[in-house]
């Protein structure tokens, strides 16, 4: 088999048997109609034993189009994700999850519309989901913080990257890592595509209502400056008014009259306060520049160099 190959579709696998060779065999099925050469790329994020064991019979079976990675313990979606798309050989990737609700056959559509838009990135979009109506709340809730804080359509996971794409995503790696956010920091050549969307055929979702809200409190946290900007902006509003009503005590010592040591304790307290504030204010820009570097968010994108 060619070292290079058009498709690789990455699929991260945690704590699912039964599902695992329809992804395969439908995927195959799928890529081999469009005559598309392909690996499927199964990532198990430090599930159970049986996971891993269906996972080698399914290479033995089929060796040549079927590669694994086995993570030394549960990182999560994301970070298994992104190791399949680093070590991934073909040219374009699909990535998709393991349980079938988005039927694998899909992935002609987001094939369909990368070639008519040669788009960056095509997601996978879902109107009419299946899922219980908690977790439909948690994820409104978690595309609505982005939508409203970063501008962003938070996407899906069924979704294909581009080769240039790949390329500059195998860079960036840290903690906390969320990938469609990512994919938005290096472009906006972004599109989408509903597919269709199915009843899971084994277990349950790993993401509970609060699990959900974790998730979006920590992308509030780790992917926007939105906190520090409303600290910072909370800071120099409460100084504006610690100064006005400092300003207000010393005009009514010394024009109306006021109780001795009255006007000089609490001016001196909206006075300070002020000065604190305003310095939490400055602390929270400079924060927000600190942490601006830490995660490493491009200064620009390059597409095409001549």
């Amino acid at each position: 088999m060619s070292e290079t190959i058009d498709i690789t579709v990455v699929v991260p696998v945690f704590n699912s048997v039964e599902t695992l060779r329809p992804v395969y065999e439908r995927s195959a099925a799928t890529l081999s109609k469009l005559g598309k050469s392909f690996e499927i790329l199964f990532v198990e994020d430090g599930g159970p034993i049986e996971s891993w064991n269906e996972l080698k019979a399914i290479k033995k079976d089929f060796s040549e189009t079927v590669s694994l990675i086995r993570l030394g313990r549960n990182y999560g979606q994301n970070s298994a994700t992104v190791c399949g798309i680093t070590n991934a050989r073909g040219s374009i990737v699909i990535t998709m999850d393991d349980d079938l609700q988005t039927p694998p056959e899909e992935m002609e559509k987001l094939l369909r519309k990368y070639e008519e838009t040669d788009s960056s990135a095509v997601f996978g979009i879902t109107p009419q989901q299946s899922n219980p109506i908690v977790k439909r709340i948690g994820s409104f809730m978690i595309k609505k913080i982005f939508d409203w804080v970063d501008g962003a359509d938070i996407g899906s996971s069924f979704r294909l990257i581009s080769p240039e794409l790949k390329e500059k995503l195998n860079k960036q790696a840290h903690d906390q890592l969320f990938l469609n956010q990512v994919i938005h920091w290096y472009t906006d050549e972004i599109v989408s595509v509903e597919v269709k969307h199915e009843s899971r055929s084994e277990g349950s979702s790993g993401y509970s209502f609060f699990g959900l809200a974790g998730i979006a409190l920590r992308l509030l946290f780790f992917y926007t400056d939105f906190p520090l900007r409303m600290m910072s902006y909370t800071g120099l509003l409460i100084a504006f008014v610690c100064f006005g009503l400092g300003i207000f005590y010393v005009y009514e010592k010394l024009v109306i009259g006021a109780a001795a040591g009255f006007a000089s304790l609490i001016t001196a307290i909206f006075f300070t306060t002020g000065i604190i504030m305003v310095c939490l204010s400055i602390l929270g820009s400079y924060i927000s520049r600190i942490y601006a570097d830490r995660i490493k968010r491009p200064v620009y994108s390059i597409k095409t160099k001549l």
